[in-house]
């Protein structure tokens, strides 16, 4: 049975469904991420929304990163830091939940414009490790061995990924020297003293002179730079490797070389890049990265700034590649994080309308991760819905079921019902209500939470939330479905059923209305060997139905009635802010689109037609040489060394490339681009297809950037 802690030390009070699951004990924390996982590390990270900037308290000690903002403007959404200011040494560690609990209970912000304390919303977010927090930090401040370039820029391309390779010479001008004017290692091991808060940054100077050093052995240059730590299950020894997810897109986005022949980036172009940590990449849930993402794109926009003012000049052109995302989410583009992603391309365009964020669609479209539910799915006030858990999963699955902003959910309940097996857990239920004692002025959204249960201990959370006050989530989290060292318990493996009823005298869906279910994509990055298997949905009607089988058609994707387990609208839901660009991928070959690249939502209308709805892609780049030939081809982590990554992370960086070459000469970003690739041929109604086939591929083409080499 979950704990029942005094009303003060309950996390839930102050945060949302992730969190309560992820940071107790009793419930998904055993299955975590290390950082988590092996015990509290008294550094704390948290997006705040609301206005003015979060302050110091009697419980907590708020530190924020380098922040970009116009001046008189105030941010929405602020990343911040926290700690007990009674914790002096850095390798102390504290009793994690209740510790947060009571620190964001006592959480206030000074706003400008209200000069009492206000209550701000809170979303906490994967600790710091000690190793990697910074014991003075300067704050407002630049690296002073930071050495202007020899050219003045005309033109920055920021990457934010995993283990890139900053020394690697692909980067450098045709000086010899590096073209990475500062890159932040956010799970580095901190220096005593340090321009960020947390990690370690290197700027050009270091860099080359690392390179001087070690001119024959990037390896031991990082080892060297403690750019690698066994120890540190964050930032680990991924450079060590052949190839990592960081060198390739960081290669393909900003590298010169024998690869990238035909596009060179020109010595006024530099680069800027964030590595995020290991935490980021393991757990594929969406929880706990935003202040992490945040905070490197504050910084690349911070830097830029300091970077345009030295040359006393305004803001230059900039493009961040963002080759990351979740799947479920709102989509809508009203998540803290796209809300944030929004205001700061809005506020730098006020100032330099080159300014782009360029992210992936997604590789979701064959996953069957996403449904879409109207009135006539409900059958006597019921919408069932199939949901299969894969044995041997060691990592937890989520789904989330989004209702309509206008609905009104009195009367609706979700149930969940585990495969049928003697000795399984029971049907879970829970209101989609406020708990009242979870309601209040300083407690957050109205939410509610049910414990799923196996003979006396938790295998999982229930949960109903009124998201930012304004839609309702339902949220499920299963543990995983294989016993794990040290966990005597584990999720029944199989086809669980998710129920949504109503009473008769409950709200309908109107016209065009729809129930959303998206799951969390439970991918194994290789790199760190999660084991997790994904999860996927079935057809309400025939829950041994498999919806993906591909079509035989020439042109794979397109079925002229879209199912309501699709691949339209599986899209990444980092990537749903109306001015990101969003990139899918297909077949240099062919071109067609690739057979896993996200789509746009499609649905069809009384009219018997079908419309797009929600996020749609903008530009489509090549993601596979052909059929037989997966993937495209980028440098390796070091010199000399190249490597290949299939999906449409491969393809963002591509788009980032061309639209910063662009940038740096003035011409419009989209210069160089064909049109929308031709529709292949089909027999079936060309509005339909076309439709479905603009959802795939949106309305520009880049050419391809890489060579086999």
């Amino acid at each position: 049975m979950y704990l029942k802690r005094a009303h003060e030390e309950r996390i839930e009070r102050y945060a949302g469904p992730y969190e309560r699951w992820v940071f107790s004990e009793e419930l998904g924390r055993p299955f975590a991420f290390p950082a988590i996982a092996q015990g509290a590390s008294g550094y704390y990270t948290a997006l705040m929304e609301g206005d003015g900037l979060p302050q110091d308290s009697d419980q907590m000690s708020v530190r924020l990163p380098p922040l970009w903002k116009p001046d008189h403007k105030s941010l929405k959404i602020t990343p911040f830091a926290f700690h007990a200011p009674q914790m002096n040494d850095p390798r102390r560690r504290v009793q994690q939940d209740t510790t947060v609990a009571r620190m964001l209970g006592s959480a206030r912000t000074q706003a400008k414009r209200q000069p009492a304390a206000i209550s701000p919303r809170f979303r906490v977010n994967f600790p710091v490790a000690p190793e990697s927090w910074v014991n003075d930090y300067r704050v407002d401040t630049a690296p002073s061995d930071w050495t202007p370039p020899a050219r003045q820029p005309k033109a920055i391309i920021g990457v934010i990924d995993d283990a890139l390779p900053f020394a690697h010479r692909c980067f450098l001008n045709s000086d010899g020297d590096t073209r990475i004017s500062h890159c932040w290692l956010q799970s580095g091991r901190a220096e005593p003293t340090a321009n960020v808060p947390f990690g370690r940054e290197f700027v050009n100077a270091e860099i080359d002179g690392l390179r001087r050093q070690f001119p024959a052995d990037e390896r031991q240059l990082y080892r060297q730079a403690k750019a690698t730590a066994p120890d540190m299950a964050e930032l680990g020894n991924h450079l060590m490797r052949h190839t990592t997810h960081g060198a390739h897109v960081l290669g393909l986005a900003a590298g010169n070389g024998s690869i990238y022949p035909d596009y060179p980036l020109d010595d006024d172009i530099l680069i800027i890049g964030v590595q995020l940590p290991n935490t980021i990449a393991w757990d594929t849930s969406g929880f706990g990265k935003e202040m992490y993402m945040l905070s490197a794109l504050h910084y690349i926009f911070e830097r830029s700034q300091r970077i345009a003012r030295h040359f006393e000049s305004p803001e230059l052109p900039l493009v961040v590649n963002f080759s990351y995302g979740w799947s479920a989410g709102r989509h809508d583009g009203n998540s803290e994080m796209e809300i944030a992603i929004e205001e700061l391309l809005k506020l730098r365009r006020e100032e330099q309308a080159a300014t782009e964020i360029v992210m992936p669609i997604g590789n979701n479209f064959q996953s069957r991760i996403h449904g879409r539910f109207s009135e006539q799915d409900f059958d006597q006030d019921k919408l069932r819905v199939h949901w299969h858990l894969q044995p041997d999963d060691r990592t937890s699955s989520y789904l989330e079921m989004w209702l309509p902003e206008e609905i009104d959910p009195a009367g609706y309940t979700v149930t969940l019902t585990p495969p049928d097996r003697l000795g399984g857990p029971n049907p879970t239920s829970i209101d989609i209500s406020p708990d009242m004692d979870l309601s209040g002025q300083d407690d957050g959204d109205p939410r509610r939470f049910e414990e799923i249960e196996l003979k006396g201990e938790v295998i999982g959370q229930m949960s109903a939330d009124k998201h930012r006050g304004n839609r309702w989530r339902i949220m499920i989290a299963l543990i995983p479905t294989i016993y794990r060292l040290g966990v005597a318990r584990k999720a029944p493996a199989g086809t669980w059923t998710v129920e949504l009823s109503r009473s008769q005298k409950s709200s309908k869906l109107g016209d065009g209305e729809n129930i959303l279910f998206w799951l969390q994509r439970d991918d194994d990055p290789s790199d760190l060997k999660t084991h997790g298997r994904q999860s996927y949905l079935l057809a309400p009607e025939n829950p041994q139905a498999m919806q993906f089988a591909r079509p035989k058609s020439p042109i794979r994707k397109y079925a002229t009635n879209v199912p309501n387990i699709s691949g339209f609208g599986a899209t990444n839901a980092v990537a749903s802010s109306a001015s990101t660009t969003r990139v899918s991928g297909y077949i240099l070959q062919s071109g067609h689109p690739s057979d896993y690249s996200g789509a746009g939502g499609v649905k069809k209308v009384p009219d018997g037609s079908y419309v797009s709805w929600g996020p749609q892609p903008e530009v489509s780049a090549v993601t596979d040489q052909s059929r037989t030939q997966p993937g495209i081809w980028s440098i390796g982590t070091t010199s000399g060394t190249r490597s290949k990554l299939i999906g449409t992370s491969a393809a963002a960086p591509t788009v980032a490339r061309l639209m910063v070459r662009n940038a740096a000469t003035g011409r419009p970003l989209f210069d160089g681009f064909g049109a929308e690739l031709d529709l292949p041929s089909t027999e079936a109604d060309d509005d339909t297809v076309m439709v479905q086939h603009k959802a795939c591929v949106g309305i520009h083409t880049a050419p391809p950037v890489s060579k086999a080499g």
